[in-house]
């Protein structure tokens, strides 16, 4: 009896465990509505313009990182509206906000991940969600933070690929220049064109991709977490323009502001809207990724398109 016992616990237990793991793997689609809506901040446009800088302020929600495909739907929302306003052009610079990008590490994750009230249910919706990573949390003593790691560094490969192909496809269908935000790697690269992750410390990178879905210029990357004495600033060009822009976590959430060369223009502050809670570890937790009480461009729901031109000399 007591051998009999045993293996019907076992079984129990095997069998308990096997349905666990085959309700961690199932991923359903979670019923996605969205508010697609934009508006747009802009001064007329000169006689001659040079080309103008747009700057897009998204209003991202966890959810909108549930797949690329979300994320894409909201940018190209924004993006059709100033395309229909004849803001974008063969000179025209589109800048994203600093670690639009870093959330993609969310993309595939459980629906009740994206319904987290707090960073602590998002740590418990991962865990669930990932029992191999939580097993490996545990070894670790279950640390908040080198958890949020072990999840980025897991899925750093798909996060890169899926941050060119986002990104890189917008700046092709728009036919601009466009400033991708960033995106934090282990030990990022690019080789023949491609994105790629490492094995080596997180670094926040941002990419630039030309009309024509290429990268273009250098890669940028500085050490994370950031530190206001680490890099040379990124530079831009387009066509005759060049920006070199500025970045800042002071303020208590990361931004970024957008310079021009030889000129007096300094463009507004620019940083997500919306609600996502911070999960990577390494920040500061009095840091927040989506700024609280800061101005904003307008009461207006949704993105917020900000519209510099430059005229000709």
């Amino acid at each position: 009896m007591r051998k009999l016992s045993i293996l019907l616990v076992t079984l129990l237990a095997g069998g308990c465990l096997v349905a666990f793991l085959i309700w961690a793997e199932r991923r359903p689609d979670a019923h996605y509505l969205s508010d697609l809506r934009s508006a747009i901040s802009s001064e007329p446009a000169p006689a001659q313009p040079r080309g103008n800088l747009l700057l897009i302020r998204p209003q991202l929600y966890p959810l909108d990182y549930q797949s690329p495909a979300h994320l894409r739907l909201k940018l190209a929302a924004a993006l059709d509206n100033a395309r229909d306003a004849g803001l974008l052009g063969p000179g025209t610079l589109v800048a994203l906000p600093e670690h639009i990008g870093t959330w993609l590490l969310a993309r595939g994750e459980k629906v009740e991940f994206y319904q987290a009230r707090n960073r602590q249910e998002v740590r418990d919706w991962l865990l669930l969600g990932n029992p191999l990573l939580a097993i490996e949390a545990l070894l670790l003593n279950l640390d908040a933070q080198r958890l949020d790691e072990a999840l980025l560094r897991m899925k750093a490969e798909q996060m890169a690929e899926d941050y060119q192909q986002l990104f890189a496809g917008l700046a092709r269908e728009y036919r601009v220049t466009l400033l991708a935000g960033s995106i934090l790697l282990p030990e990022p690269r690019v080789a023949d064109g491609r994105l790629h992750s490492g094995e080596g410390p997180l670094r926040n990178l941002s990419l630039v991709f030309s009309p024509q879905g290429e990268i273009h210029g250098q890669p940028y990357d500085e050490p994370w977490p950031w530190r206001p004495e680490a890099n040379p600033p990124q530079r831009i060009s387009v066509g005759a323009l060049h920006y070199w822009v500025e970045r800042d976590w002071r303020p208590g959430y990361p931004q970024s502001r957008l310079h021009l060369d030889g000129s007096a223009m300094n463009s507004p502050a620019l940083f997500l809207r919306g609600k996502l809670d911070w999960p990577i570890g390494g920040a500061s937790r009095d840091i927040q990724l989506i700024p609280g009480e800061v101005e904003q461009a307008s009461a207006a729901p949704g993105s917020h398109l900000l519209n510099i031109w430059t005229a000709a000399e």
